[in-house]
Order: C-alpha cells, then structure tokens, then sequence
C-alpha cells in the first residue's frame, strides 16, 4: 500500500513523463472515459484455415475419451 507521500511521487512521474504538470494530469485523470464500444465482447467468427495449414480437419480437434 502507497502512503500519500509515495502517491504524490508516483504521480508527478507520470506528469512528467507526459510532459504536463501535475495540475494538467489530475485534470486528465478526471476525465478519462472509456469508450462502451471497446468493453463489449465482439463476436468472432472463426475458420479452420490454419487447420488446413497443417493438414488438420476440426474433427482431428475432438477429444476422444476411452
């Protein structure tokens, strides 16, 4: 855990590796928002190219229990 101290440090390293002051990057901070579209799990659709690749058919992929 950071105490106030360490925290402050933390983040005036940040504002300068940013190149901005401290008061600039708190104010950035504030506002940061995070797009809704990127949290959303995008559906994919997948293919067997890379199957065909190594000579491979899906049905190669099922578990066969004995």
């Amino acid at each position: 855990m950071m105490n106030k101290k360490e925290f402050l440090k933390s983040q005036q390293e940040c504002a300068d590796m940013l190149g901005i002051t401290l008061k600039e990057y708190n104010k950035d901070c504030k506002n940061t928002k995070i797009s809704l579209r990127r949290t959303r799990r995008k559906k994919y659709k997948y293919d067997n190219s890379i199957l065909e690749k190594l000579g491979l058919t899906s049905k190669d992929l099922l578990v066969r229990r004995i």
